[in-house]
């Protein structure tokens, strides 16, 4: 009994997809080439491997997104490319949640490959914490909070008051269920908002 609550511990910080008998699937972003690889049953497999109901699947999911589909159509790749980039920005962290789990896609990932990430602007991507929704303030004010500025800092680069920026950090702290900056932080980096 304890070998098994052994065995499910570890599983449950090894990257969904990795183990032989993990048939979920887990996208994973190479950020230098902005390529999605996947894992199922303890494989590492390309994108375009991938098996034609899954990709059909990703394809539905990207088309439904209008701003998503105006970026990057805009950039003249080709489809295919369009819905491994889309896959990428939606599902590029490499993490112990699956993307697929019995053939259903999953929400997205608070993953981001720039603070700017273009994905922060598309119908379907949301970056949330404990379930919550942040908006791009939130998030824009988490980044600034990360650059360990001070909050007229913080409030020159938004343009905005130091009262406002209050109000904005009070309404933050609040979603975020924490009462200052540090722990905003630490509540980010845990929920993967922000970069550590």
């Amino acid at each position: 009994m304890d070998k098994i609550k052994q065995q499910n511990s570890i599983s449950q910080h090894l990257p969904a997809g990795v183990l032989a008998n993990d048939h979920n699937i887990e996208f994973a972003g190479v950020k230098d080439s902005q390529t999605v690889i996947w894992f199922q049953r303890g494989n590492t497999h390309a994108f375009c491997d991938m098996p034609a109901s899954l990709y059909t699947t990703l394809k539905q999911a990207y088309l439904k997104d209008s701003i998503a589909v105006d970026h990057l159509s805009s950039l003249q790749v080709g489809v295919r490319r369009e819905v491994e980039l889309y896959t990428y920005y939606m599902y590029g962290d490499l993490d112990g949640t699956p993307d697929v789990i019995d053939g259903v896609l999953q929400p997205c990932e608070n993953f981001r490959d720039t603070l700017d990430c273009p994905s922060l602007k598309w119908e379907s991507k949301h970056i949330d914490c404990n379930g919550k929704l942040l908006t791009g303030r939130q998030i824009h004010i988490l980044d600034l909070i990360a650059q360990d500025l001070p909050d007229k800092a913080i409030a020159s680069e938004m343009d905005i008051s130091i009262k406002t920026l209050d109000y904005h950090k009070q309404k933050l702290f609040k979603l975020l269920g924490v009462d200052n900056k540090v722990a905003a932080l630490l509540t980010a980096v845990k929920a993967k908002i922000i970069q550590a």
